[in-house]
């Protein structure tokens, strides 16, 4: 899942949409310098990505994309699962979208000073580019993938990911409408136990 599910999936608990944010860049046990309740969305990010990647309907979205895509086929179904979550937004959150990214951004903002230079990098460009409104279109989903084309070590066609997207885009949101509530009584059960 990408950024906007994974604040989403942190229950409008500011600490755990903070960890869940750090768990981007925080690696192997180094969440345990932090506070309680963030490291709990830390080790929820982690939970989030484990739980979804072996997930056999996220696995099938990954398949249409595997033949163009190959290894770079869970980036394309991440990012367009946050489309399809805030296309479907007013069936999973009682506020708007504008106002849950709002809040979002505010939050961010907030605690920036206290985030990892490497995190407030990130959030420079999020707040700059508003990574989340990107999200909202297939024209911003292609644009995301452009930039993520452009920073990937290897060669790849992500820039070129439209094609297949609209190919294969009824069947991806299918996927997505059938996993979605898996992965919320997944999280919330995974926060009520730790």
């Amino acid at each position: 899942m990408n950024l906007v599910a994974h604040q989403f999936l942190s229950f409008n608990n500011p600490s755990i949409q903070i960890g869940n944010l750090l768990g981007e860049i925080v690696k192997g046990n180094k969440f345990n310098a932090y506070p309680t309740d963030i490291k709990k969305g830390i080790l929820l990010h982690r939970e989030i990505d484990s739980y979804t990647d072996s997930h056999e309907i996220v696995k099938r979205s990954t398949t249409y994309f595997h033949t163009t895509h190959h290894k770079y086929s869970p980036i394309i179904v991440d990012l367009l699962y946050d489309y399809f979550l805030i296309k479907h937004w007013r069936k999973y959150h009682p506020t708007s979208f504008y106002l849950f990214k709002q809040n979002c951004y505010e939050l961010f903002i907030h605690n920036y000073d206290n985030f990892p230079a490497e995190l407030q990098y990130m959030l420079d460009y999020m707040l700059k580019q508003d990574w989340f409104e990107n999200y909202s279109s297939l024209e911003g989903i292609q644009k995301t993938l452009i930039g993520l084309s452009k920073r990937t070590k290897f060669v790849n066609n992500l820039g070129n990911s439209l094609p297949a997207i609209q190919l294969y885009e009824n069947e991806i949101e299918q996927d997505f409408l059938e996993f979605f509530p898996d992965l919320i009584n997944h999280c919330q059960r995974y926060i009520k136990e730790n």
